[in-house]
């Protein structure tokens, strides 16, 4: 099953059909916001979690099996290791666990407790972020003066919200054909346990990938270096403000009303008469020296 709920809250209640006791587990969530309005996106962020949350309380999962996703959304971010690493230590039953779903769960005691600030609202369920249409970074950059540290303090804030939720996240283009394809990958790998072998991207600003798991508040904190006239700290409509979009008055286009035709053609006849051409059908005219024939 595939459902879209197209972003308006007014559609919530369709997710009763969607997100039922019976397909949980088996549930895989995308909440997904548009670079083209990016004072919007950690508003509809926390909208979107919120109305998830309300719908989850709703459902009558009993206390154990609640417990038992929150356990699992907390044993896939501790048991998350970058591919190619696993080879460093493969005989750790973590990183076994790692690359193969299917095999019971770890010791516990073999496993790092959460870092700050990862997972404080455990919804259960399998998240994943995707910011839209990065190619229009370049259009802000043009139109409304976003400088690096803007795009900085936009990551560090959805990174923020993923940590605390225990979401993946993917910054995508289809116009430029950015992480499309990897998306899809990382889909049939969470969902039917496909083998994924990408680590986490994080050096082109509209191509960001950021799996569960791995992110921190010190691999965050290094986009703060370049955040010199921003605090991560301050609040984010007050540093990614939507611009004010004033009507100029100096370049109004001024209306302009057409002639009456009859107007128009009565002074061409005018016109036409002292220049001496003569009413149709009379006889042609001698053309004055010095007046091209055309």
């Amino acid at each position: 099953g595939h459902w879209i709920l197209d972003g308006d809250p007014e559609h919530s209640n369709l997710l009763r059909f969607a997100l039922t006791e019976e397909n949980f587990t088996d549930t895989t969530v995308l909440l997904c916001v548009a670079m083209t309005t990016p004072w919007n996106i950690m508003d509809q962020l926390k909208n979107w979690a919120r109305i998830l949350q309300d719908h989850i309380d709703k459902l009558s999962l009993s206390a154990e099996k609640t417990k038992k996703l929150q356990n699992e959304n907390i044993r896939r971010w501790q048991s998350y290791i970058e591919p190619g690493d696993e080879l460093e230590s493969s005989g750790s039953p973590t990183k076994r666990i790692s690359r193969n779903l299917e095999l019971p769960d770890p010791d516990p005691d073999t496993l790092l407790p959460l870092p700050e600030g990862v997972l404080t609202r455990n919804l259960g369920l399998d998240l994943i972020v995707v910011v839209t249409k990065t190619d229009y970074m370049g259009d802000l950059e043009r139109d409304y003066d976003y400088k690096e540290e803007h795009f900085d303090f936009i990551q560090q804030s959805v990174r923020h919200f993923c940590a605390t939720f225990g979401a993946s996240l993917f910054y995508s283009s289809v116009k430029e054909d950015k992480n499309c394809d990897l998306l899809y990958k990382y889909l049939v790998h969470r969902i039917y346990g496909f083998p994924f072998k990408t680590p986490a991207l994080v050096v082109e600003k509209d191509a960001v990938f950021i799996p569960a798991g791995w992110d921190n508040e010190k691999k965050i904190g290094i986009l703060y270096e370049n955040m010199h006239s921003i605090r991560p700290d301050q609040y984010y409509t007050d540093v990614i403000a939507k611009p004010i979009v004033r009507k100029s008055t100096n370049n109004r286009d001024v209306e302009i009303t057409a002639e009456d035709e009859q107007q128009l053609l009565l002074r061409q006849q005018q016109c036409l008469q002292q220049q001496g051409v003569p009413a149709p059908g009379g006889p042609s005219p001698a053309i004055p020296h010095g007046i091209q024939k055309t």
